[in-house]
């Protein structure tokens, strides 16, 4: 046999590439001409007989739309099955497939007159991006031939740059490359963490937040401040109209919400903070950037859902500002859908969801998100669906591509199927039994159907979050994060600023008990004028109580402040991360110590001092009959006791779904807490997020908790939840459950929900 010419590595392939590229930056040739020349240029520098590409139509059949060498006139007329013949094998396996003489192989396939009579060479090589098979590009010779690995290295180079023209819907209709049954096709499906429930179809629209700084120094700083002043009054009137204009979308309860954005907004520390970087020389875009970037540092490294929260509200105004300043407008290149659009974020703040919300938003979709933020609780108030913690998402998706959202399984999926188009449809009835009127449940008691009444309380860090108390008729505040105020400030507040902190949290919540949590810092949460070091596990390093007893002057002002706040009322202090008794004992002497001081000094006392202990790790609830005699109550961190129990870090994403707070045997260790308060009279309450969590939560009142305390967004349905609770029959339940030999028990108690009509 002659043989051909041979293809070389190196300069043949660089040639190749080069014209691939000219041929396809031409914009006047159409898509079919573009296949056309690639199949021709291939063949040609190849020095091969044949070119050909297979596409695939309905993920089944593989239809032939280019050639070169081949009968031309069987161009999309040729279709063969995935796994019919050579071709339908690769297509079939997603693999290469290498043939000196393809006659040989078991799957060979002859059609008549397409001109492979005298074909024996085959080099397969199958087209897909992101996983998902879309095709295959092939070559072919007269002659046997063994093919170089240099020469197929350059085919699946050609392969990779034909499945970027092909996945972007510029050959075929994407909708005619998805199969019927959703395999193999097109459809790309991705898992998070649904923060509110609900299903969504539409077009993606990527929220990109990110504004560029231009000029960093200041060429005149009198005429920077003055910019940067018109610029906060130009937000706080765009802030403005947008409250007005949504306020009839939304209940009270939102509406505060938008009220307590714009109270951030107008946070004299953050701007005055602002102003100083300004007249140190630096331009306003860049002055802002610059205090951002120092809030972020303090906050970004806490995995406290609530601290999270705040830090996407100070990043949503600082894009805000950044707008206002550069008078840009992020609504200019929306993509406009009659469908609805589903808007994909890294992360989100309320005001920019309602601005969606005029381009009719159907969904939400974050890269990051708690159930907490501000932006899930509008979302709720709004009936948009919202699924976080979905990972890479934002660059694998393009925007204007058809999207869907279900919200009850977490799944995300870019150009659904038939199958999965018609399992929305059949969802959307449930979706509908989701929603809670605010107005309807506000004035109605925490109590079950067999009429256990339920204290339920709020977790609060801010003044802004005590509004929900009258909003809500909330029992009380279960948890107060004092260390939140601190984070806010540049300097440590002394005695006297503490002291009008808490006097404020008392007039927010008048005769309601509050329950005060001494500062939790360290960790993840660190002050910005306090020194820390570097720790390899922060989280079980120097923190919160820790860092209170090794430094007792810090405790002890915040001691001191916390009762010159309180004369003539009801005190509840707790402390936390405390691992064994001497750690409460100590601390408890701190506290009747600061009372005989402000005593000598005539400052009149509290008319009452409660202080509790707070369950967060393994250790003390070994040593909790020691102590329990001098706790006045006992409140447990649902996060660190799981977190510790199990020694996982819940923000990793390799554990992600491998552990759950349903498990049997976490119940019980939490059972076992409840049993010992109980024996001694001591009242315990849960404030982590596992009260905020409908289904936990209807467990816990299943093991014998009868006080919650949840996040202002839990807070409706978790009472919802109570008022269609038979808690008796739920301990029964729930009893019977513990007793079987089950990973977790949360799918049983969901089907349980939905057979006894629980709100959940």
């Amino acid at each position: 046999m002659k043989p051909l010419l041979q293809f070389q590595a190196g300069n043949d392939r660089s040639r190749l590439l080069k014209r691939l590229r000219d041929t396809l930056a031409e914009a006047v040739i159409s898509p079919q001409e573009k296949l056309d020349s690639i199949v021709r240029l291939v063949a040609s520098e190849m020095k091969t007989d044949v070119c050909s590409i297979y596409l695939l139509r309905s993920g089944t059949w593989l239809e032939l739309f280019a050639t070169y060498g081949l009968n031309a006139g069987y161009i999309h007329k040729t279709r063969l099955k995935k796994g019919e013949g050579v071709v339908g094998d690769v297509a079939q396996h997603g693999h290469v497939l290498v043939l000196a003489d393809a006659k040989q192989h078991k799957n060979f396939r002859f059609i008549e007159g397409i001109g492979e009579d005298l074909l024996c060479g085959f080099v397969g090589v199958p087209i897909s991006r992101s996983g998902c098979m879309l095709g295959v590009i092939v070559i072919q010779t007269k002659d046997k031939r063994f093919f170089q690995a240099e020469e197929v290295e350059t085919l699946q180079t050609i392969s990779m740059i034909l499945a970027e023209i092909v996945g972007s819907g510029q050959i075929i209709s994407l909708n005619e490359m998805i199969s019927s049954d959703g395999t193999d096709s097109l459809s790309l499906r991705f898992k998070g963490i649904t923060l509110n429930q609900g299903l969504a179809l539409g077009t993606a629209v990527l929220h990109r937040s990110n504004i560029v700084v231009g000029r960093v120094v200041a060429d005149d700083i009198e005429m920077e401040l003055s910019h940067f002043e018109e610029s906060v009054s130009s937000m706080h009137l765009s802030l403005k109209k947008l409250i007005d204009s949504s306020s009839y979308l939304l209940a009270q309860e939102e509406r505060a919400i938008l009220q307590a954005y714009d109270l951030f907004a107008k946070d004299h520390g953050w701007l005055d903070d602002i102003r100083s970087a300004i007249q140190s020389g630096l331009t306003a875009e860049a002055a802002v950037q610059r205090v951002f970037a120092k809030i972020r540092l303090n906050f970004l490294s806490s995995k406290d859902a609530y601290v999270q929260s705040k830090l996407w509200d100070f990043e949503d105004l600082t894009r805000r500002l950044m707008n206002h300043l550069k008078k840009s407008n992020h609504d200019d290149d929306m993509i406009q859908s009659e469908e609805g659009i589903v808007v994909i974020a890294r992360r989100m703040g309320p005001a920019e969801l309602i601005e969606y919300q005029k381009k009719h938003v159907k969904g939400l979709i974050l890269e990051e998100g708690i159930d907490t933020a501000h932006v899930s609780v509008i979302a709720r108030a709004l009936d948009i669906p919202v699924i976080s913690h979905v990972p890479g998402i934002f660059k694998r998706i393009e925007q204007g591509e058809t999207i869907l959202m279900d919200g009850e399984t977490g799944y995300v999926v870019i150009h659904p199927s038939d199958e999965d188009l018609e399992n929305f449809k059949k969802k959307q009835l449930w979706a509908l039994k989701k929603h809670v009127d605010p107005e309807e449940i506000r004035d109605l008691p925490s109590k079950s159907l067999d009429n256990q009444t339920i204290v339920l309380d709020l977790n609060a860090g801010l003044l802004s979050d005590l509004r929900y108390i009258d909003l809500l008729n909330v029992d009380g505040v279960g948890l107060y994060r004092t260390e939140i105020p601190f984070m806010m400030t540049s300097t440590y507040p002394d005695v006297e600023a503490q002291e009008r902190i808490y006097g404020d949290v008392f007039s927010h919540t008048k005769n309601k008990p509050v329950r005060f949590r001494t500062l939790d810092i360290g960790g993840d949460k660190v002050l910005p004028y306090y020194s820390s070091f570097s720790e390899e596990n922060p989280l079980m390093g120097w923190r919160a109580i820790r860092i209170g007893l090794d430094r007792p002057a810090l405790l002890r002002q915040q001691l001191n402040g916390l009762l010159r706040a309180a004369q003539n009322k009801t005190l509840s202090i707790m402390f936390p991360m405390v691992t064994e008794p001497w750690e409460f004992q100590e601390a408890k002497t701190f506290v009747f110590e600061e009372m005989e001081r402000l005593k000598a000094k005539g400052i009149e006392k509290p008319q009452s001092v409660s202080i509790g202990l707070m369950v967060e790790t393994p250790s003390i609830i070994l040593s909790l009959d020691r102590v329990i005699r001098e706790v006045d109550f006992i409140s447990i961190g649902s996060n660190d006791l799981f977190q510790f129990s199990y020694a996982v870090d819940r923000g990793n994403p390799h554990l992600l779904g491998k552990y759950d707070t349903l498990s049997p045997v976490f119940l019980k260790i939490l059972k076992r807490i409840l049993d010992i308060g109980n024996q001694h009279n001591v009242p315990v309450s849960i404030c982590g997020e596992m009260a905020s969590e409908t289904i936990d939560a209807m467990v816990l009142l299943g093991l014998g908790f009868r006080s919650l305390s949840v996040g202002v967004s839990a807070y409706n349905r978790i009472k919802k939840m109570i008022r269609t609770l038979h808690v008796e029959r739920m301990r029964e339940f729930v009893q019977y459950l513990m007793s079987l030999n089950l990973r977790n028990i949360r799918p049983e108690v969901s089907c349980y929900a939905k057979d006894h009509d629980i709100y959940f």
